[in-house]
């Protein structure tokens, strides 16, 4: 770590020197214009250059020596990363691997095809980044979480294919969220600006915390699909529903206090649990220990 003394010059400027050795390894010469960035701890980010745009468009070639699967990895990957443009392109005629790519730049929030050949499908992104509020998006993401423990409540009074097929879709949802996320920080922690968000965000360390948060999130979700799926007539799930409510409003609220009742309340609670009882009661406990890990991040996220 270097110290450089703040200096007054002119009338109403404030300048502090840029080390010599960091100025010739990135090939700057006086005159040339350097980014800031102002982080939302205060901190200032100086930028050797502009930062990357990603509109540029990323080629990803694909041929039969990899599965479906792992194209449709790479394919999440490039959206992840913030490229804007998507580039597919197929070494042969691959009808399976086009289905799934095409399948899932539909379930990328923002992501439009706008070719498609026999051996190439290009996307977009026409989402504004800029306007993506991280705050909204775990809101959404919560909201989404009630809705797929509300058809839990139901699975008895109605045919429980239907409540399935409801679930999964809403899970869909959920993941599609969880990749706008990734995409968002990643953004955001390559030098782009930070939307208000209601003060959710207040250092970079609080993005590794929304990150977190999502993660669990999602893994939330693969679990009431299983429950859905096992179903246990004797798992509490009305209790599920208030606590999961009590812990993600303290993620905008960060009360101490009450994050160390809820926390207490949620390990006797999972202690309690017979978890070898069936499919769905492990799934449960699961679900609650993940709410624990939010509860976690949440203690952490509140010290900034």
């Amino acid at each position: 770590m270097e110290f450089r003394k703040i200096q007054f010059t002119g009338r109403s400027s404030y300048i502090i020197s840029l080390p010599k050795k960091w100025v010739k390894e990135n090939n700057l010469k006086q005159g040339d214009v350097v980014p800031i960035v102002i982080n939302p701890d205060g901190s200032l980010l100086i930028l050797p250059k502009e930062p990357k745009e990603v509109s540029e468009s990323k080629e990803l070639v694909i041929s039969k020596d990899i599965s479906p699967d792992m194209a449709v990895r790479l394919l999440i990957s490039a959206y992840i990363q913030g490229y804007d443009v998507i580039d597919v392109k197929f070494t042969e005629d691959m009808p399976l691997y086009k289905v799934k790519i095409r399948g899932t730049i539909q379930n990328l929030p923002g992501l439009e095809i706008i070719l498609e050949e026999p051996l190439r499908i290009t996307s977009k992104s026409l989402l504004a980044d800029e306007e993506v509020n991280l705050r909204e998006i775990i809101e959404r993401l919560t909201s989404i979480l009630i809705s797929m423990i509300e058809d839990l409540m139901l699975i008895s009074e109605f045919e429980k294919k239907e409540v399935l097929r409801d679930i999964n879709g809403l899970e869909n949802e959920l993941d599609r969220f969880y990749f706008l996320t990734l995409r968002a920080v990643n953004k955001i922690l390559s030098g782009g600006s930070i939307v208000k968000d209601g003060g959710l965000i207040k250092r970079n360390f609080d993005l590794l915390g929304v990150l977190f948060i999502v993660r669990n999130i999602e893994r939330i979700g693969d679990h009431m699909v299983r429950i859905a799926e096992n179903f246990d007539p004797d798992l509490d799930i009305a209790y599920l529903k208030g606590i999961l409510q009590k812990v993600m409003a303290q993620i905008a609220q960060k009360d101490l206090k009450k994050i160390d009742e809820i926390m207490l309340e949620l390990k006797a609670h999972i202690k309690s649990i017979d978890y070898r009882k069936s499919v769905a009661m492990d799934s449960y406990r699961r679900i609650l220990e993940y709410l624990e890990n939010i509860g976690e991040t949440i203690i952490n996220m509140s010290l900034s």
